[in-house]
């Protein structure tokens, strides 16, 4: 009696391994993205981060897609090969922050403040953190809360200063990336031990959670000048009375986070209903509206379409080919004639079968 695989966990395997190349790649790429001398606003280096965010935003839909992380689960739960999956909303804040030529910085640096705190509630979540993160709110929730509600930039200065000195975290961070150089070396054995590899990722782990306070900081403190440069813009269209009013292009950038479903979009990862968090389903539709994935019925129907002229264009090509090859024999054409008399001479002297080694006795 043989035993067969569901076919929904051979699905989750082959996504999981697809899923292990593709953030190998992405995680390669931005490496190389960190240790370039090139220019941040070279075409190149802007063509390299938005492919590495590409490939990691289909990592982050692919871990969704698998159910990889759950509120009821413990670190220790988690199987070494996913740990490294946690990486993935942080990789995508350090990136926004490269993007250059962009006529709308502040939603970048929204973004970007979206990945760092999904990353530090998740790593809290599952006890890697004791950091307090801050609840970030919209520009929207903040008008509308009655009374003096303290702004994103204090929530975040504060979660920072409580969060040790500058000296106290950058001395941490040269012990953590002291280690994580010994650990890597161990990386390239085929006869690594567990414990190592996931003592590797937990450590690269809490260097990034270092790393994000530090960003975060620096972008608490990049929005006041942001925010002043937009109404010195605006003062500036009303001194001139520019009567034409152009209605500003959508942004193109959104935070793909962790999460399967609106349910658990409310409750896991950033989990901000009111902030423009896109689910897998949201982010593919989404794809396919902006024209840069095809329509799966378009495509069905494409796919269809080519074959049938495949078929039509083939029956077309063998009656063409048997209406020429009648003409030239009627017309008694030397080759083909020749070739006909060699064919029979050819099946004179070689019987049927000859060339299987089956009819031989």
């Amino acid at each position: 009696m043989t035993s067969e695989t569901p076919l929904g966990l051979e699905t989750d395997a082959k996504d999981v391994a697809t899923l292990s190349e593709l953030f190998d790649k992405a995680f390669e790429l931005f490496n190389d993205l960190n240790k370039t001398h090139e220019p941040t606003n070279s075409p190149k280096v802007q063509s390299d981060i938005k492919r590495a965010m590409s490939m990691l935003e289909e990592a982050t839909k692919l871990v969704s897609i698998v159910d990889m992380f759950s509120q009821n689960e413990t670190f220790d739960e988690v199987a070494t090969e996913n740990i490294k999956y946690f990486l993935l909303p942080v990789f995508l804040g350090m990136l926004a922050t490269k993007i250059c030529n962009t006529d709308d910085r502040m939603h970048v640096v929204n973004v970007a403040e979206i990945y760092f705190i999904d990353f530090l509630k998740r790593v809290k979540a599952y006890g890697l953190t004791d950091i307090e993160v801050p609840e970030i709110k919209t520009e929207t929730e903040t008008e509308s809360a009655p009374g003096k509600v303290r702004t994103n930039a204090e929530l975040i200065t504060e979660m920072v200063n409580r969060r040790n000195t500058k000296l106290q975290r950058y001395k941490e961070q040269k012990e953590l990336e002291s280690r994580l150089e010994v650990l890597r070396k161990h990386l390239s054995d085929p006869n690594i031990d567990d414990e190592v590899k996931r003592d590797y990722f937990v450590t690269l782990i809490r260097l990034y959670v270092n790393l994000t306070i530090e960003e975060l900081s620096s972008l608490a403190a990049e929005k006041p000048i942001l925010e002043h440069m937009k109404r010195m813009g605006k003062t500036e269209m009303m001194s001139g009375q520019v009567s034409q009013k152009r209605k500003p292009a959508p942004p193109t950038l959104q935070p793909i986070i962790i999460t399967r479903d609106d349910v658990q979009k409310k409750v896991f990862g950033a989990g901000y209903p009111s902030l423009p968090v896109m689910t897998v389903q949201e982010f593919y539709d989404q794809r396919v509206k902006d024209g840069d994935w095809p329509d799966p019925a378009q495509q069905h129907e494409a796919n269809a379409k080519c074959l049938q002229d495949m078929v039509n264009n083939q029956g077309a090509d063998d009656e063409q080919e048997i209406i020429q090859k009648e003409s030239m024999i009627e017309s008694d054409d030397p080759e083909m004639l020749k070739r006909l008399r060699n064919m029979d001479e050819y099946k004179d002297t070689h019987r049927r079968g000859w060339g299987n080694r089956a009819n031989r006795s």
